[in-house]
């Protein structure tokens, strides 16, 4: 038998086949496409709002403070409102250190806070006078607004312009905000409406349903700011009134006392020229009879005893007006001290 020598197997042709892409390769092609897509837009997104992105940051690495976070809840910021807030790194400094960042060198003039653009930074000072409680929430609630108009396009900033001279001219008769505004040209030139659009959210209860609209992004209740504001304010109204009602008393009390004098020192001159004339005609024996003599001379008595009660009238109301002085100086005493708490230096030229 011959051996059967075992041949090599052919060789099995490949099938050539056209690639198909399953559901699972599909996907991937469209998250890719669609990755693309986000990073491209994410990266356009970055490209047009620099600012958001770096208060992100400035968010992340800011640690508030107790008292930084007790201010954005007592004020009822939004998480937005909170965003700005933060994002401006709230700082609250001691007198010294806040002069030399924040304070004015203008007369009676007290400046509770501010926010500087160049830094992006809110400075508050720090009010420890327990009577003005709410004051400081009030202040970082104005500064936070300086921060959300600075972040505004012209476009909006146009808008709410028109919206909040509205608002100033509906208050036209309000001397206070027209001596407001009247220091921020002088001390801001160019920032009124930068200003109006913090002194409208935090010191006016009733406003446009469009401001208030546009307010509610950036606090929940706004009228729990107006409530901070008005109570604070109260402290210096009352103030203000008493010593109102006092000058007034001591004007009133002053003219008396002078008016009198006068009449006084004027009754006791005539007098006196009576009763030398009275006494030399006695020694001359110029009077017909006793009932003459004492008849006159009940008369001068009676003029003398007028005029001492006017002069103890009068002796009482200087101490009466000397006693309502001491209250004032009291009184002025007191709001020197609130002055003080709020960064106003008195005045030392003695006027």
């Amino acid at each position: 038998m011959s051996d059967i020598t075992a041949s090599e197997p052919a060789e099995v042709p490949r099938r050539i086949e056209r690639a198909r892409l399953g559901a699972g390769g599909a996907s991937a092609i469209i998250i890719a496409v669609l990755l693309n897509v986000a990073l491209i837009a994410g990266s356009t997104w970055v490209a047009l709002n620099p600012q958001r992105i770096a208060d992100q940051f400035v968010v992340w690495q800011y640690e508030p403070s107790e008292t930084v976070s007790l201010y954005s809840e007592r004020t009822t910021m939004t998480e937005h409102g909170r965003f700005l807030f933060l994002a401006s790194a709230p700082s609250i400094e001691s007198e010294g250190d806040f002069d030399e960042i924040c304070a004015t060198q203008l007369e009676d003039v007290g400046i509770l806070g501010c926010y500087l653009p160049d830094e992006k930074r809110i400075y508050l000072y720090d009010v420890t006078d327990d009577r003005l409680a709410g004051i400081e929430e009030v202040v970082a609630a104005h500064e936070m607004l300086h921060a959300a108009w600075d972040r505004l396009d012209e476009a909006e900033r146009e808008r709410l312009e028109v919206l909040l001279e509205a608002e100033v001219t509906a208050r036209a008769d309000d001397e206070e905000l027209t001596e407001t505004l009247a220091f921020y040209a002088k001390t801001e030139p160019g920032q009124r409406i930068n200003e109006l659009h913090s002194i409208v959210a935090t010191e006016f209860a009733d406003i446009s349903d469009e401001l208030e609209e546009y307010y509610s992004q950036y606090f929940v209740d706004r009228a729990a700011i107006i409530a901070l504001h008005d109570a604070s304010s109260a402290v210096f109204e009352e103030q203000e009134a008493q010593i109102d009602a006092l000058v007034a008393r001591l004007e009133t009390l002053e003219a008396s006392i002078n008016a009198d004098e006068a009449t006084y020192n004027a009754g006791y001159d005539a007098l006196n020229r009576d009763i030398d004339s009275f006494n030399a005609r006695a020694d001359a024996g110029d009077f017909s009879s006793q009932a003459q003599f004492d008849r006159e001379r009940n008369a001068l008595l009676a003029r003398q005893a007028e005029l001492d009660a006017l002069f103890t009238s009068v002796d009482a109301r200087v101490v009466e007006y000397n006693g309502l002085i001491e209250e004032l100086d009291a009184l002025n005493a007191r709001i020197t001290e609130l002055n003080e708490s709020i960064n106003i230096t008195p005045r030392t030229d003695g006027l």
